[in-house]
């Protein structure tokens, strides 16, 4: 079998002159390199030559490989997944897993041997789902949708998450191919300014007196709901205007600062005393969240944007929607939104207008052309021989792709 070889990673430390071979351990299989990170961490060792780090390199993979002693061969679907959750017990998404988890168990059987979910069983599975209708989504007609390629891809995802696991348990000797479908580009969705008034109106007029300032919130930073939610006076800053987000709070469970516009300030500066633990306590804001989005008549926006409902965390996609079509900068997004990766910002790149063939305006360097001038009997002066030309943009005129997306 290939060995997984992103499993270990060698490298050469230039500084003190030595090889590092570094791997994820879980504290269940020590000494034994894993694909999955929950509640594992980083193991490193050093090594005076090359040679020494890949033969580590080698027993480590070796170790994954091999099956440690207790994996059951006849282990089914059901126990399977007992296992992960008592695993994944911290886990955020956790209630979408367990329902997830009973779905896969009533497609396989909950008795079904891990061993015998092959990957042609698994396609097969597959296919069904390809072809099966939306219970709830259904066309202008009436008429029942196909699933979308991410309900299809969220049990397989999970599928495929514990067959690894399996694997590393010592359960399975292989694994069995999970193919994905192909997603199209994340939910991307603005209000336009009267929209986004009426909305603001309408949170206004709510019995719930948290309900403006949090939306506020929403609409001026892009924080998710369950950041803006855990706020806690201890990590807001109004003498800097930044709200700092612990870890623990994030979704990528790193820290991150959000900067404050004047709207935010304000909302938080008027929030009575005391000013100390958490910023929203009480009751959730859901119901008075949905009644404001009733009242304030978005009915526009989802015909535009093709949706059926508006989100709360729609309001995340606002935010970075007009940061970007008010010029701002995808790496300064993806800073304040949070993202690990730029990837997960670009889908709000295309919104920039201008935005590549203005960065390659700004970026360009001035460049001057020298022309002889050949005309026979021509003075040899400097002066006359040459011609200095001009190469901005503004003579040249607009270039053909800013012309193609002024016509977009």
């Amino acid at each position: 079998m290939k060995k997984p070889r992103e499993l270990v990673k060698v490298g050469f430390r230039e500084q003190r002159g030595t090889w590092r071979v570094a791997w994820w351990e879980s504290p269940q299989h020590p000494g034994r390199p894993v694909h999955d990170r929950m509640g594992a961490r980083v193991r490193k060792k050093s090594f005076g030559t090359e040679e020494a780090a890949k033969a580590y390199e080698v027993e480590l993979l070796d170790k994954q490989d091999a099956a440690p002693e207790g994996g059951d061969p006849n282990m089914t679907l059901g126990v399977a997944f007992e296992l992960y959750f008592g695993e994944k017990a911290r886990k955020r998404s956790l209630g979408e897993d367990r329902r997830m988890a009973e779905h896969l168990m009533a497609a396989f059987g909950k008795s079904t041997r891990l061993r015998d979910l092959t990957a042609a069983r698994i396609a097969t599975y597959k296919a069904r789902r390809l072809a099966a209708t939306s219970v709830r989504r259904k066309d202008l007609d009436g008429n029942p949708t196909p699933l979308t390629p991410a309900s299809i891809n969220r049990p397989l995802a999970l599928l495929r998450c514990l067959l690894r696991l399996a694997h590393e348990w010592g359960v399975l000797k292989t694994i069995p191919s999970v193919k994905l479908e192909t997603e199209p580009e994340g939910r991307i969705a603005w209000l336009e300014p009267d929209e986004e008034q009426r909305l603001l109106t309408a949170c206004r007029e709510s019995e719930e007196e948290r309900l403006l300032p949090i939306v506020t919130i929403a609409l001026e930073t892009g924080m998710r709901s369950g950041e803006i939610m855990g706020m806690t006076w201890e990590r807001i800053d109004l003498s800097r205007g930044v709200i700092s987000l612990e870890g623990r709070a994030t979704k990528s469970k790193r820290r991150r600062e959000v900067p404050m516009r004047q709207a935010v300030y304000d909302a938080l500066a008027g929030r009575p005393a005391p000013r100390h633990g958490r910023v929203w306590p009480g009751r959730s804001i859901r119901t008075a969240w949905e009644t404001a989005v009733a009242q304030a008549k978005l009915e526009s926006a989802l015909a535009r944007h093709d949706l059926e409902a508006w989100h709360f965390h729609d309001l995340r996609h606002h935010f970075a929607s007009w940061f970007m079509m008010r010029g701002g900068s995808l790496l300064a997004l993806s800073k304040i939104l949070g993202h690990t990766k730029i990837s997960m910002t670009e889908k709000y790149a295309h919104l920039a207008k201008h935005h590549l063939s203005g960065e390659m305006a700004r970026t360009e360097r001035p460049t001057t052309v020298l022309e002889p001038n050949l005309e026979p009997g021509a003075p040899a002066s400097d002066e006359e021989s040459t011609q200095v030309v001009d190469s901005t943009r503004e003579r040249r005129g607009s270039s053909e792709a800013e012309q193609l997306i002024r016509n977009q």
